[in-house]
Parts: structure tokens; sequence; C-alpha cells
């Protein structure tokens, strides 16, 4: 398929709605353009779906996770680790859900939307301090751990 027929959309377009145009039109493949009209990039379902759902594992992918413990309660992590994994790990107790398995999933399920740098989001006893966003994703969080008041 030629990059003419691919249907054009603005970055600004919320990856849902996104998604649903490429329900809609039947394509799987989009140019994306920035405010000036440049291009810049394309965007395939599966970049939509891993935006909404976290990362779809590729056997491309081997980017480096970050974690990092800096005291008993304060941690720094990498959006796209699992869930389960720092459970485990840091014997968090992170409610497990059908709905996502990474901490950014974990995020913008409770969001609803990508949340900005600085962003402070608090779920159940956890508070996570938003460090680095990428146009699509959450990349890195501060988690701190309240201890529940017994």
């Amino acid at each position: 398929g030629s990059l003419k027929n691919l249907p054009i959309y603005p970055e600004s377009m919320n990856a849902s709605k996104l998604l649903k145009e490429f329900i809609l039109t039947g394509k799987n493949m989009a140019v994306i353009v920035d405010e000036f009209g440049g291009t810049s990039g394309i965007v395939t379902t599966e970049d939509i779906l891993e935006e909404i759902f976290g990362e779809i594992k590729d056997e491309h992918d081997s980017e480096d996770l970050y974690e990092k413990q800096l005291n008993d309660n304060s941690f720094v992590f990498s959006g796209r680790l699992e869930i389960d994994y720092v459970n485990e790990k840091y014997n968090l107790n992170f409610i497990e859900n059908e709905d996502y398995e990474t901490i950014a999933g974990l995020i913008l399920y409770h969001t609803e939307n990508i949340p900005k740098p600085n962003d402070s989001i608090k779920i159940g006893n956890f508070q996570f301090d938003i460090l680095k966003v990428s146009s699509t994703r959450v990349e890195l969080v501060k988690l701190e751990v309240f201890k529940e008041k017994t």
C-alpha cells in the first residue's frame, strides 16, 4: 500500500478516537501530522493498541526497563514494568486486573488519559509521581507507598 492512500490525522488526536477511525474505515495504518502539517510519523493499529492497553510483546522489543528502590517506600519504575513482576520482587500489592498488566496500564486505567510530567496520581495507598511521559505512554514514575493505617 502506498502512502498516498493512507488517512491523515493530527498528532493531537487521542488513541481511542484514532482506533475508532481505524475500525470504521477498515484501515490499519495512518500518517500522523504535526500542527505545521509536517509528517511526524506513521501509526499502526498495533501502536494504538499498545498505547491504550500497554506494551504488546514483540520479539523486537528489548527495551531496558528501569527499576530502582530509593528507600522502603519509594521506587522509580519504568511504566512498562509488569505489575505481577513488581508485586513479587518488591512485595507490593497492586491490584491486578485483566484490563492492564503494566504500571503504565494501571495508571492509564485509573486516569483514563495520558498524565503529564509532575502529575501526582493516588491509587489506594500508592502515589505515582509522573516523571517522564512520551506522547503516547507513561515512561517513568516515582512510586510512594503509604502504609495502611491499622
